[in-house]
């Protein structure tokens, strides 16, 4: 049925009508060795939540322990409120949080922030990972465009380049600032437009909570 479904099932390509109508969450270790605290190097966890519309990233988490409900949550709390960087301008609440079927996604407490705020949890189906094809492209993104210029990249079955030197905060500072001024600021080849400019167009107003 597997191999059945993968030749023949019927696969349509959503696009949104506008903002925050979905955001895809998920995680994958970086392809690249930082210094941990200890002074070994380490593969860092980056957990991201990407607005479906726009491509632009609303939230990250970045760190040496493996993904868990606590870093989906802290991610998901930075996507909806305010930034303080005035060059990082997606917020609010998303009418739809997409992802697959981890542990950390189908929480109790996600479960709980979704009511809330009124949040839709959508799961892909089990070993059918299609509708998560952008977030997807987006690890592949920070992959091609930011990891492989940093001395400590280590792509699977390659060799290292150069000597892990970035601590977690270094290497923190460096991918923030290639989100909003390179990833933000470059035109999308599916929407032709950057995703900054794609969130933002037609005036668009997020729903932000109270507090």
């Amino acid at each position: 049925s597997k191999a059945y479904s993968d030749t023949f099932e019927l696969v349509h390509r959503r696009e949104e009508d506008g903002p925050n109508a979905i955001w895809q969450a998920d995680h994958t270790p970086l392809d690249i060795l930082l210094v941990r605290p200890d002074s070994e190097p380490a593969n860092p966890w980056l957990t991201a939540i990407v607005d479906d519309f726009s491509r632009a990233l609303a939230g990250y988490f970045l760190s040496f322990e493996n993904p868990s409900t606590l870093h989906t949550s802290l991610a998901l709390r930075q996507g909806i409120w305010r930034k303080e960087d005035p060059r990082w301008i997606v917020c609010g609440i998303p009418d739809v949080l997409y992802t697959d079927h981890g542990s950390d996604f189908t929480s109790h407490h996600l479960e709980q922030v979704g009511a809330d705020l009124k949040i839709r949890l959508i799961f892909s189906l089990p070993g059918k990972p299609r509708g998560r094809g952008r977030i997807e492209r987006f690890f592949a993104t920070v992959n091609e465009m930011f990891l492989c210029e940093l001395d400590g990249y280590a792509p699977a079955g390659g060799a290292i380049r150069g000597k892990p030197t970035l601590t977690l905060a270094e290497f923190d500072a460096k991918l923030r600032t290639f989100f909003l001024e390179v990833y933000h600021r470059r035109e999308c080849a599916e929407t032709k437009m950057p995703p900054a400019e794609r969130w933002e167009a037609n005036g668009f107003l997020p729903r932000i909570p109270d507090s």
